[in-house]
């Protein structure tokens, strides 16, 4: 699926929650026991993640902002875990290096991994896996394992929560292209698909109107019966 396509699946998709809080007549609601998803706030990560996949296609929208944002965010987190360490060795007796240098510092290793993999990671095989998507979920259940329940805290959950969702949308929407998903990839390289829509064409314009009509009803439903 082209572009525009996941951005509207990506967006229908993080507007569900929108929806729910709507009908519960509150900003945010738990996800976990200590931890609230805001939706409002979750809306345009949706929107981000949507794209996220096809960051293994160098000219693509996903690409392109993806590997901008990487080579910003490796130099922020790179300093800043610098600066943790040397700092550390002062204060450790108010702040224990584990809660402060070590979720930084993962996040730093992570990004240069991703990094150093995707000029050698080939279009629709380990982004678009389910694997891929259990690591990005990752920070998500750090964040509800081990991080604080605080007001920021509840912001970093609901941006990357999003993200995670406009993820998903990505893969269900490709799961209607006629090149599919290798969902189970690396055990399994064959392509998953449950239609044959070809990219750019009339049909998939049509699956997006489909889509806007699916979740407009949806989101009808949340509204009257929620």
């Amino acid at each position: 699926m082209n572009g525009y396509t996941h951005i509207v699946v990506g967006g229908l998709s993080g507007a569900i929650p929108v929806a729910i809080s709507i009908a519960e007549k509150k900003f945010g609601f738990s996800i976990s026991a200590e931890h609230v998803y805001y939706p409002l706030i979750g809306m345009l990560p949706a929107i981000a993640g949507s794209l996220g996949p096809d960051i293994d296609l160098p000219n693509s929208k996903g690409g392109k902002a993806v590997r901008l944002f990487l080579k910003s965010s490796i130099t922020f987190f790179g300093v800043v875990s610098l600066g943790l360490a040397v700092s550390l060795c002062f204060i450790d007796k108010l702040i224990r290096p584990v809660n402060v240098l070590f979720p930084v510092l993962a996040v730093f290793v992570l990004l240069c991994l991703v990094r150093l993999l995707l000029p050698i990671a080939k279009h629709r095989r380990g982004t678009h896996s389910g694997l891929a998507l259990l690591i990005i979920m990752l920070p998500v259940l750090y964040i509800i394992g081990y991080m604080p329940d605080t007001a920021l805290t509840d912001v970093l959950f609901s941006i990357w929560v999003g993200f995670c969702i406009g993820w998903v949308s990505h893969l269900f929407a490709d799961t209607f292209n006629r090149k599919g998903v290798p969902w189970f990839y690396p055990l399994d390289n064959r392509h998953y698909h449950i239609a044959h829509i070809v990219t750019g064409s009339k049909r998939e314009r049509t699956f997006r109107i489909f889509c806007i009509v699916v979740f407009g009803a949806v989101y009808l439903a949340i509204l009257l019966f929620a």
